[in-house]
């Protein structure tokens, strides 16, 4: 049985309550609090943020809750540490205009499958912000304005990345390179059809010649970002 709230700003107000479904933010409240919708699995989506004033969501606030799509944050400037951690539901993260995000903050949510519009005021991502989040596939985003990443961001993101820069010891410049590259690559249509007629190409040039290492072979690759040129 799922149940409606009003959230009233008070640190773990709805912990563990798994009937959590429909939220009403009450008038004035800037933030939500320390672990207040922690555990909440039936909440979800967040759009009740979308009207409200709140400006902070709190470490660990909606970590293991059951928000399926992150939307209806474009006002909120700052999210804490673990905020979303093991939302093994989540999706897809959209139209974040947040400026200081916490360490983990998307750690661990394995069903996440892109990570789009990455906020432009925020030029570093944090420490293991997508941590082990296996299901990432794509960087639906612009990164041209990130210059750097914190340790272990992408670790163990083996859908997104290759193994050496998913891997513990990977050089986070060089995970940031491959990101840019593959982000500037996959959200270029004119890019992505030329990336087509050229994997077209190739195979047309396997059927004829059975060669399956030729040179044409390796330039498709490194195009495609799949190990670096």
């Amino acid at each position: 049985m799922s149940k409606a709230v009003v959230c009233t700003g008070r640190a773990g107000e709805f912990e563990g309550d798994r009937e959590v479904r429909d939220v009403t933010v009450a008038d004035g409240l800037t933030a939500i609090k320390y672990q207040a919708f922690w555990g909440c699995k039936g909440l979800t989506n967040l759009s009740f943020l979308k009207d409200s004033a709140i400006t902070t969501v709190r470490d660990y606030a909606f970590e293991e809750s059951g928000i399926v799509t992150l939307h209806g944050m474009e006002r909120v400037r700052k999210i804490g540490i673990c905020a979303f951690q093991l939302c093994k539901d989540l999706r897809t993260i959209e139209g974040l205009g947040c400026e200081e995000m916490g360490d983990g903050c998307f750690a661990l949510c394995t069903l996440l499958q892109s990570m789009k519009g990455w906020p432009a005021s925020m030029t570093v991502i944090p420490a293991r912000c997508f941590y082990n989040c296996t299901g990432m596939t794509t960087v639906d985003c612009d990164l041209s304005h990130v210059t750097s990443i914190e340790d272990n961001v992408f670790w163990g993101c083996t859908s997104l990345l290759p193994l050496s820069l998913s891997a513990w010891n990977a050089d986070p410049a060089a995970v940031l390179a491959f990101l840019k590259r593959k982000s500037f690559l996959e959200r270029a249509p004119e890019r992505r059809a030329f990336l087509c007629s050229l994997k077209r190409a190739h195979s047309d040039y396997y059927n004829r010649t059975g060669d399956p290492c030729g040179a044409s072979r390796r330039i498709i690759m490194e195009f495609a970002g799949l190990f670096p040129a």
